[in-house]
């Protein structure tokens, strides 16, 4: 597949992300992707990556992720994102606080016969904590 092809491959995963459309999240990310920063108890693959999200639209119903830069190679496509959204319900386990967050966050995906399948995010959480009102109080970790 071509860069463009690629770059429209992440731009229908983007919108299908945006919009909880889990069908056409099917359409364009193998079932079994590979997510190293999947967070620790949630399934792997696809099935965890769902879940996810709507845990994260639990927690913030408005939930956006904006692309702002797409950069594509061979088989990788580089997007930097804004992500915003409001903070109304329950949010892995921080109740509601009616805050806004607005944050950026790069990922890279690998795409292989028309599908993710190898997806690398970063997001500054403790941006996302600050926003919500909470202090980040910094200790040395013991040895």
């Amino acid at each position: 597949m071509s860069v463009e092809e690629n770059k429209g491959i992440v731009r229908r995963y983007q919108e299908a992300y945006n919009t909880a459309n889990f069908d056409a999240l099917d359409e364009v990310v193998a079932a079994d992707v590979l997510t190293p920063n999947m967070i620790a108890s949630m399934p792997r693959g696809l099935a965890g990556a769902k879940l996810v999200h709507q845990k994260t639209l639990t927690g913030m119903p408005d939930y956006h992720t904006a692309i702002e830069d797409l950069i594509a190679e061979s088989d990788k496509v580089v997007a930097r994102v804004r992500i915003t959204g409001t903070h109304t319900g329950d949010f892995y386990g921080i109740p509601p606080t009616g805050k806004h967050i607005d944050l950026s966050g790069i990922y890279i995906v690998r795409i292989a016969d028309g599908k993710i399948v190898e997806h690398w995010g970063e997001e500054n959480g403790v941006t996302v904590l600050r926003q919500l009102g909470f202090k980040i109080k910094l200790e040395p970790m013991d040895g």
